[in-house]
């Protein structure tokens, strides 16, 4: 879907993100108006004739109408159903543009017709100034609603939107971290295999990490700290900067009345819990 405004008076257009933008829109056509009856002052001084700011005001509304026109054709086009790719949308830019185009005209000629009497004395028929903006404003306005479907397009993420409205139809799975379910061990001449929940506890001894489980111990080459971010945090939890228990392994927790805690193990392995770390076990262990 396009993708364009986002304003809360068009529910489903995404053209200009919040109240901000909006007001940067309205300012922006203002601008042009100004400049064009800049541009009619100019060439009035330049040709030594007679300037009406009424006449030119009026006919700056055309200018003007591009605010709501803008807003509608992204409504319009926000609502319509649209491909997967630039192409595939050309032929909303290629109908849109000129309808657009064509309803700016009509209403600008019908406004100008109608307020020329009482804001000026004098009247603008409506088929005079038809004509008139037929021939001077039509092709203006479909390159002016062509850039702009085609600008925002391109740059307003109508094809991240499109990306994520696949996406949305999708079930939206989250990946699950891979952790080790076993970690391999020198046992002499040997390689063994050890289960890591089979594992009661880890600890940190001068520069090796050991790996404790009731018939033995075994010498592990990868840090502590490292060992850690591996391990399911579901089984296993850092208690001290050298030890990482097994939850499932520990029989009693014990306050040292210092903030520390002493960890009995099934097996009667006793370990310090630091203060430190008493946040990770909270509610699990304590």
């Amino acid at each position: 879907m396009y993708r364009t405004f986002e304003w809360a008076g068009l529910d489903g257009s995404r053209f200009v993100a919040g109240r901000r933008n909006i007001l940067r829109l309205y300012g922006g056509w203002i601008a042009v108006a100004s400049l064009a009856i800049g541009q009619d002052a100019w060439f009035a001084f330049l040709k030594d004739t007679s300037f009406y700011w009424g006449e030119s005001l009026l006919y700056k509304i055309y200018w003007l109408l591009f605010i709501p026109q803008t807003l509608l054709v992204s409504f319009l086009a926000d609502k319509w159903p649209t491909g997967s790719g630039f192409l595939e949308n050309s032929w909303k830019h290629l109908l849109l543009a000129p309808l657009a185009s064509l309803a700016q005209v009509l209403v600008f000629s019908g406004l100008v017709a109608g307020l020329s009497q009482p804001l000026l004395g004098y009247t603008f028929h409506f088929e005079g100034v038809l004509r008139k903006s037929l021939a001077e404003d039509f092709f203006t306005g479909i390159l002016m609603y062509g850039l702009l479907l085609l600008v925002f397009y391109r740059f307003s993420g109508k094809n991240k939107g499109l990306e994520k409205g696949r996406a949305d139809i999708l079930p939206k799975t989250k990946a699950s971290p891979e952790y080790l379910t076993a970690l391999l061990v020198k046992d002499g001449a040997k390689t063994l295999r050890i289960q890591a929940n089979s594992l009661d506890w880890i600890g940190s001894e001068d520069s090796y990490t050991v790996l404790h489980r009731a018939e033995g111990k075994w010498l592990y080459s990868e840090s502590l700290t490292k060992l850690e971010k591996r391990l399911n945090p579901e089984d296993f939890v850092r208690i001290h900067r050298s030890y990482i228990v097994n939850i499932q392994r520990v029989q009693k927790v014990t306050s040292r009345l210092t903030g520390d805690y002493d960890m009995q193990l099934l097996d009667g392995t006793l370990l310090r819990l630091s203060r430190h770390y008493v946040s990770k076990v909270k509610g699990r262990l304590l």
